[in-house]
């Protein structure tokens, strides 16, 4: 019997602090690019009855929790107040149904596990955790290769390309807003610190449809946290064979004029 007793105290002790520590969503990936703004949503679900006592922002690193923001929804209750590297970078703000830390430029250092506690006067609290990574951004990012004009039976062989310290952009091709497909051939390789996509054509006469027409190389960093794009306009010389007639004509009259004076 005396065991029993200590084992349904034992139950009661571990379930509460199970609820203490209240309900957690599961968690959240989010990118960012150092410079940029990001806000984390918190939502939460307001028990009936009840009312909004405190929300607070911790950051893990190393292992252990640090302090990053505390919103108290009454001021009277305590100050609202960012902690650690986000004072003067950051905001926490609370409606009834979401909380929002708002961090301004980024940086490197901010990535880490983010967690969201929201208090309540009575109930139980509620949390959401965020796993936060920080980019930088490409360290220059271009094409090369392009013509301003181009004349029927051409070649087409552009690169765009990013400078970064490890190979996290993508490169995509896009035609009008369109993913590029055959007869255009692209190949992508990393060296030295620069990715490369290459965008080849044997032919431009094998894509007559796209004369005139915008190509867009399109950079996004993971998650589709930074996105930067160039482009430059298919810009084909139709008159080009019928220019090389008209000179051969001219120069047929030029030639026929002269022997008549001789």
């Amino acid at each position: 019997m005396e065991t029993l007793r200590v084992f349904l105290v034992l139950v009661f002790v571990i379930g509460s602090t199970v609820t203490a520590f209240g309900n957690t969503v599961s968690d959240e990936s989010v990118e960012g690019i150092v410079g940029s703004d990001l806000t984390l949503k918190c939502p939460f679900t307001l028990p009936d009855g009840d009312t909004l006592y405190k929300n607070s922002w911790t950051i893990e690193m190393n292992g252990s929790p640090s302090n990053v923001y505390t919103y108290y929804a009454n001021p009277d209750s305590g100050p609202q107040r960012a902690l650690r590297h986000l004072v003067n970078r950051s905001e926490a703000v609370c409606s009834d149904t979401e909380c929002r830390l708002t961090i301004q430029k980024l940086l490197k250092t901010d990535t880490g596990t983010y967690k969201c506690r929201v208090e309540f006067e009575k109930s139980t609290s509620q949390n959401k955790v965020f796993i936060l990574t920080i980019y930088s951004p490409p360290d220059e990012f271009a094409l090369r290769g392009h013509k301003s004009n181009y004349q029927k039976g051409d070649n087409l062989s552009v690169e765009c390309f990013v400078r970064e310290a490890e190979p996290k952009t993508v490169l995509t091709w896009q035609i009008s807003g369109e993913k590029v497909e055959d007869p255009f051939q692209v190949d992508t390789s990393y060296d030295d610190g620069q990715l490369t996509s290459r965008l080849q054509l044997d032919d431009i006469n094998e894509v007559t449809n796209n004369f005139g027409k915008k190509i867009e190389c399109i950079a996004k960093s993971p998650g589709n946290a930074h996105q930067d794009s160039k482009y430059f306009l298919l810009t084909v010389d139709d008159n080009s064979g019928c220019a090389r007639h008209l000179l051969t004509a001219a120069s047929l009259v030029l030639l026929l004029v002269s022997v008549h004076f001789l």
